[in-house]
């Protein structure tokens, strides 16, 4: 009798489990926002156990890696950069090197961006050759990769903003010509041309000096010369190209012109020249620093300067830096920024104003 009614005892259990197991699998599931015992969606109760809202997407981080920091030239880049931050909603690192010649520690600069976790990266190859294989490491790692102001011996990169440096110094030498004579440089009398350069390795410089002399060879009289053979590396030293500067006037009475082909070239022979007093030579140089433009507004001189867009090249590259980033394409790969003479007669124009304020 004990065991009928045990077993009676657990077939009445069993069938009330069952009882219970089915009640519970057909009550809704509670979702997101909801609960079992508020059957009402969240999305009918505002602020009653409604979803949070997403984080705000955090800002893309730009690295910029101009050649020298602190250079005048390179500060108007810098400008550019950072406002295109401002403008464009993304922070915006610069970094940058103390000299020309410091190409391994651009290198360095460059890694340490990556390591930073850089969403893009905008870059002045200090060395054509030197920087094609980093620059292409990265490139090939997904990082979007802008050159400004020179470029490197690889196709592997993003886009580039650059001065068509070939042309600029064509019409450098050009430049020169019409201004020696202009002031009535004798053309049957030998006359020497001096030239100081920031790097042996800037593809920029070394474009402008093979324009330059494409354009001399062809159009100036036999008798002026450029010293090609002499020419002075200054490493981006100013106070070396004053000192190249002094010595090269020094040196050739017959000296009639002098040739830059960076800013801070330009900026020695500039001084140069003024502490010279020697308004006879004509000067042809890069960029719009204070020094040239107080030279180019004393009538006493005949100089004149190749105007960059620099600022712009600072500018577009961030923007187009970003637009990578965001999952945007190239339509353009390389982009000719542009370059005009400036000189005593058009300084004060708009169009140079404009130019030089970033306008």
């Amino acid at each position: 009798m004990k065991v009928k009614k045990l077993t009676a005892l657990a077939l009445a259990l069993a069938m009330m489990f069952a009882l219970v197991a089915c009640a519970t699998s057909d009550q809704p599931t509670p979702t997101s926002g909801s609960s079992s015992s508020d059957p009402t969606p969240a999305a009918n109760n505002p602020g009653e156990d409604a979803p949070a809202p997403p984080p705000p997407a955090e800002k893309k981080t730009v690295y910029v890696l101009v050649k020298v920091l602190g250079n005048q030239y390179w500060s108007v880049v810098e400008a550019g950069a950072r406002k295109a931050g401002e403008d464009l909603g993304c922070n915006v690192v610069i970094i940058g090197t103390a000299a020309e010649s410091e190409v391994e520690k651009q290198v360095a600069l460059l890694q340490d961006a990556v390591s930073a976790k850089a969403d893009a990266i905008v870059i002045a190859p200090l060395d054509r050759k030197a920087m094609a294989a980093p620059v292409s490491e990265q490139f090939k790692s997904n990082i979007p990769m802008i050159l400004i102001d020179s470029s490197v011996d690889t196709e592997d990169y993003s886009a580039a903003y650059l001065t068509d440096n070939i042309a600029a110094g064509r019409l450098a030498a050009e430049t020169m010509l019409a201004k020696l004579k202009a002031i009535g440089t004798p053309e049957d009398k030998e006359g020497v041309i001096a030239v100081t350069i920031g790097s042996t390795g800037s593809q920029a410089i070394i474009d402008r000096d093979d324009g330059f002399k494409e354009y001399w060879d062809a159009n100036a009289p036999a008798t002026w010369k450029v010293l090609w053979d002499e020419i002075k590396v200054n490493d981006g030293d100013t106070q070396k190209a004053v000192t190249f500067g002094q010595d090269f006037i020094t040196a050739y009475p017959n000296l009639i012109g002098l040739f830059a082909p960076n800013n801070g070239s330009t900026v020695g022979f500039v001084k140069a020249l003024e502490e010279s007093g020697r308004t006879d030579i004509t000067m042809v140089g890069f960029d719009f620093s204070a020094e040239m433009e107080a030279i180019v507004r004393n009538s006493d001189y005949n100089v004149a300067t190749i105007l960059q867009r620099q600022y712009f090249m600072g500018y577009d590259g961030v923007a187009k830096a970003l637009e990578i980033a965001n999952g945007g394409t190239v339509t353009e790969k390389v982009v000719d920024t542009g370059v005009m003479v400036v000189d005593n007669a058009n300084v004060d124009s708009q169009e140079v104003q404009n130019i030089v304020n970033g306008g």
